[in-house]
């Protein structure tokens, strides 16, 4: 870890230290920037890749919310600050769950990915645990198989991948076709300006990644 102007520069290490993430799914993420919009490196020390912190959070946070989002059928509550440590009650209403026994029951019998408690409230009877929102984004991003998290399903079926039945899917599309060999870096600013709403970078990213990888419906 490094300070240099004000900035605050991370490893890989750092960030595996700092934001429990491991080593293969932090090498993942570089990987794949060109599709997910990974942020570029800040400086290289003695030969070592260092990433501003704040920016690195940032796009990692957006990241965990669009795939969040685009991963859940039941509507999921992804707004607010990622790092804020959320209870039981909050945590059910992130994830799109009924209530808060599916939360109890996950805490007793966690299924696969489901992350540990950030933090616990000692109550006088009970203990309470505690998550950082944007834990429970990356859960609901990496679940296995999609479906409704809970409760009762809201009609809507779950996507055979990301983002199908989008018009902004449809643009990224026609995007690619009229532009073989782009990079999504070249395809985003006119992306940007085809929709009445500004979408991030990192959501571009997503849906580009979606639409070449299913091409067509």
């Amino acid at each position: 870890m490094s300070s240099k102007t004000g900035r605050t520069l991370y490893s890989r290490a750092d960030l595996r230290k700092v934001h429990g993430i491991s080593e293969p799914t932090l090498q993942n993420l570089w990987t794949d920037r060109e599709s997910n919009g990974h942020p570029p490196v800040a400086e290289t020390i003695d030969g070592v890749m260092h990433w501003d912190g704040d920016v690195w959070a940032k796009w990692h946070h957006e990241l965990q919310r669009q795939r969040a989002a685009a991963n859940t059928t039941n509507p999921p509550k992804l707004d607010g600050d990622p790092e804020e440590m959320v209870g039981p009650a909050e945590a059910a209403k992130v994830c799109g769950f009924a209530d808060s026994a599916t939360v109890s029951h996950y805490v007793k019998n966690p299924p696969e990915g489901w992350p540990d408690p950030d933090g616990w409230d000692e109550l006088p009877t009970r203990r309470r645990p505690k998550w950082k929102r944007w834990r429970l984004w990356q859960y609901l991003a990496d679940r296995k198989g999609r479906g409704h998290a809970g409760g009762r399903p809201t009609g809507r079926r779950g996507l055979a991948y990301p983002y199908q039945g989008d018009e902004r899917l449809t643009l990224a599309r026609q995007a690619i076709a009229a532009n073989p060999g782009a990079k999504n870096a070249d395809l985003i600013p006119e992306l940007q300006g085809q929709t009445e709403k500004t979408y991030s970078r990192p959501t571009w990213n997503l849906i580009l990644k979606s639409a070449r990888e299913n091409p067509e419906e």
